[in-house]
């Protein structure tokens, strides 16, 4: 596989219920944590524990959800598994309103699609729609106004939708792929909005998910 742009950064958290009041991974000290077997979760939370010299003991399952449900029943003191699994998973519990996500992160893990090896044509038209949606949220550019925008006589935003340039050409598609691209999904805070934004359940803060220039780490590369 080939992975394209990374399009969501996460990372791992805990959740543990409300009345622990539990701020930091020092005040889990002795706690049971409930967490899937054999993957990179189970080893980032033993090396956070063992770096900061707290005592914990984990309670391993063979997947997520049998994890889950053992720390709703009440058999482990906290879960971990990543952030934006956590938000998700959280509604899924007997009284969600009971347990919180501590303000803390024990590992990088950024998220990005993937395309089979060996079709660079595919890979670089993947690549430069996930570029372009980022581009098109710095410059102003939604799924409402993209017509309108198309008359900017701001250069990037031109390239960006075909206006002028050979962009799409050189890509082996219309110049215009991205504006119908915008015209069909919106830009990337469109996208993220209306799976994790404050009108869904999740209500996610975007956080590093922001553009580069809002204190993120999302960043296209010219468009040209």
């Amino acid at each position: 596989m080939d992975f394209m742009p990374i399009i969501f950064y996460d990372g791992q958290g805990m959740m543990v219920r409300a009345a622990l009041n539990a701020v930091t991974l020092e005040d889990l000290d002795g706690a049971t944590i409930c967490v899937q077997s054999g993957t990179t979760t189970e080893l980032n939370l033993a090396d956070n524990f063992r770096a900061l010299g707290v005592d914990f003991e984990p309670v391993v399952f063979e997947d997520s959800q049998q994890a889950l449900s053992a720390y709703d029943e009440g058999r482990c003191d906290g879960y971990t598994t990543d952030k934006s699994g956590l938000v998700s998973q959280r509604l899924d519990l007997t009284n969600p309103s009971e347990h919180v996500i501590m303000d803390l992160t024990m590992s990088k893990e950024p998220l990005a699609g993937a395309v089979r090896q060996g079709d660079p044509a595919w890979a670089d038209a993947v690549r430069w729609i996930v570029f372009g949606l980022i581009e098109a949220e710095e410059f102003g550019v939604n799924s409402t106004n993209v017509e309108e925008m198309k008359a900017s006589e701001n250069p990037t935003v031109q390239r960006l939708l075909g206006v002028s340039g050979d962009m799409g050409a050189q890509l082996g598609l219309d110049n215009d792929f991205m504006a119908r691209t915008l015209q069909a999904v919106g830009n990337y805070a469109e996208i993220y909005d209306r799976n994790l934004g404050p009108e869904t359940p999740f209500d996610l803060p975007r956080g590093l998910n922001k553009l580069y220039n809002e204190g993120g780490l999302l960043y296209s590369p010219p468009f040209r």
